[in-house]
């Protein structure tokens, strides 16, 4: 049996060439293209519901989510009008228990949470509290706001990244509204981007303009702060290379990192005390890695500027994704989201 996924790209309207949600199948060391599933103004960012036969997308340049019912292996339908979210859409999560979806919007830095029915379909969203630029002066006007992930840690909390503003942010979801716990701030410049936690409860932030990975700790005030800092590797210059997605290998001891502008993924490893530490890098075979998954013993890369999704096996004594195994063309692909069929 194969690892099914849904591939979110950009169509037209935001400079790609893709017509909507595809399927392909990963099995055997070979990719798949299954079809178009439905289509769509660029899904840029897609998310599968855990317990429903249900896929949620970001419909970036619309600033709208759109919901669909999962009818076969590669094929959705339309679940309800898509909702309205904010300028320039960019990404999606659920929380713990599959009751709320979050929607972070880079264009005016929006964070928005909604309810999720018992079909799947969404209601009508709250709005989170603004971000303040922590770095504004008096005199000088506040940075954009540009909210780019949230994910849902294990202790049901949910965190979310600025890149504008140098920041993140973490709350309690209370009866489907957020409520700010924690604002913290890195150095000015920095640009957090996405992040993934370790089950120790250590999270890790990657930076698209600093390009490193923070480490974030638990604090003995229940919060988080910034433990350590680690460049991705000499060969990666700010202003020049730009981390997209960061992902945790599936035994929890390294961690990958697609570059975009180097064509390449970088491998760390992770120290007895959580820091990272480089192990290398190995080209994407391909320009401009959006988005990365791990099936198995494999990394399957979704190179958005070529148009090509690539399988590569990673190697058994550093992890490094070392062998092309399969290469798929796909038109401007964005995101990978695995769904587990009822």
């Amino acid at each position: 049996m194969g690892n099914q996924y849904w591939v979110g790209a950009y169509s037209p309207d935001g400079g790609g060439t893709s017509q909507g949600i595809r399927a392909i199948e990963y099995r055997n060391g070979s990719l798949h293209d299954l079809g178009l599933a439905h289509p769509a103004d660029s899904p840029s960012w897609i998310t599968a519901h855990p317990g429903l036969p249900v896929i949620y997308a970001a419909l970036e340049h619309r600033g709208e989510i759109a919901a669909y019912r999962v009818v076969s292996s590669n094929k959705v339908e339309s679940l309800g009008r898509p909702v309205a979210a904010g300028a320039l859409l960019c990404h999606l999560t659920l929380d713990a228990v599959g009751s709320t979806l979050i929607g972070s919007c880079y264009g005016d830095g929006r964070v928005l949470a909604y309810p999720i029915a018992a079909d799947g379909s969404l209601g009508e969203p709250h709005l989170a509290v603004a971000s303040e630029d922590p770095y504004a002066r008096e005199g000088h006007a506040p940075r954009a706001s540009r909210s780019h992930q949230s994910a849902t840690l294990r202790n049901g909390r949910i965190i979310t990244t600025d890149l504008g503003h140098d920041s993140l942010r973490v709350w309690d979801l209370v009866a489907g509204q957020l409520v700010l716990r924690q604002r913290i701030i890195l150095n000015k410049g920095d640009g957090p981007r996405h992040l993934v936690e370790h089950p120790s409860g250590l999270i890790y932030v990657v930076t698209e303009h600093s390009v490193e990975i923070i480490m974030l700790a638990p604090s003995q005030e229940g919060g988080y702060e910034v433990r350590s800092r680690t460049a991705l590797g000499d060969a990666f210059i700010p202003g020049e290379h730009y981390p997209s997605e960061i992902s945790l290998d599936s035994r929890a001891n390294r961690l990958y990192v697609g570059v975009r502008g180097a064509g390449s993924i970088a491998v760390l490893g992770i120290g007895a005390d959580g820091v990272p530490l480089p192990i290398g890098m190995e080209s994407c075979a391909g320009d401009w890695p959006r988005h990365h998954v791990q099936a198995g013993q494999a990394l399957i890369v979704a190179n958005q500027l070529s148009n090509t999704i690539v399988a590569f096996g990673l190697n058994a004594e550093d992890g490094r994704p070392d062998r092309r195994l399969s290469c798929l063309k796909l038109e401007s692909p964005t995101c990978l989201a695995a769904q587990t069929l009822p």
